[in-house]
């Protein structure tokens, strides 16, 4: 599950289909992309990509404009169809298989990772695995009214609503691409190559957004960064070309 808001986060939810299909996924997991309005040249490839596509309402309840749209994302808990919804950034990237968080063993409603770059005990909502009902719903959606005024965005509600049931996925599950962005600076993790060998999926976070630079520009604005940085900016940039 993903959603997009503009064509540039639908192009990236292709390029993490792309990449999940080469590394394996069941036969029974359907993919969906929740979305605003987007070009029909976007949909159209997304539908022969075999995903199934959702046009959603807007959820104006955030006054930042670079997160006014964030709130969409915690409609994966009107799915109440699907039994278990993976759901992922788009901005982010496999590196294997996420098969396994469809079997993976927890109680109550939410899975997630550890916000780790955060005060703990904090989790992301890049990387959720969720149990979508009515009642899950309603628990989520009675926080939209007062998140312009808390200052909240969909993270924020995911903690706050939740907080006391979410099961801590395993660490190194996720990780964020700043964990590569200083060679001379030890990453959360330690090793840089034990934590690319064993990471399921990596948001990119640092420096911003992979279609926003060209890898000559991340390695003029990042010279210090280790190689796997500029390996997961040119994987990505790779099979975005090859999409489109």
């Amino acid at each position: 599950m993903f959603y997009a808001t503009s064509d540039a986060y639908a192009i990236a939810a292709l390029v993490f289909v792309r990449m999940l299909r080469r590394l394996g996924i069941r036969n029974d997991a359907s993919l969906v992309v929740l979305h605003l309005p987007l070009s029909r040249q976007i949909v159209a490839k997304m539908r022969d990509m075999g995903i199934f596509t959702a046009l959603v309402p807007e959820l104006r309840h955030v006054k930042n404009r670079y997160y006014r749209h964030c709130l969409v994302k915690l409609r994966i808990f009107q799915l109440h169809e699907f039994e278990r919804v993976v759901f992922a950034d788009a901005d982010a990237m496999p590196l294997k298989s996420l098969d396994s968080l469809f079997t993976i063993p927890f109680e109550g409603p939410i899975a997630a990772p550890a916000a780790y770059w955060l005060r703990q005990p904090f989790w992301t909502s890049a990387l959720l695995v969720v149990r979508p009902s009515e009642a899950e719903w309603q628990r989520v959606s009675q926080h939209f009214a007062s998140a312009s005024d808390k200052g909240f965005y969909d993270m924020d509600i995911i903690n706050s609503e939740f907080g006391s049931e979410i099961h801590t996925l395993p660490a190194g599950v996720f990780c964020l691409n700043s964990e590569w962005e200083e060679i001379d600076r030890a990453g959360f993790f330690g090793d840089f190559d034990e934590t690319y060998s064993r990471v399921s999926v990596v948001h990119f976070t640092a420096l911003g957004k992979p279609w926003v630079y060209s890898l000559k520009q991340v390695r003029r604005l990042r010279p210090k960064a280790h190689p796997i940085f500029y390996e997961l900016w040119e994987t990505w940039r790779k099979m975005r070309d090859e999409i489109l």
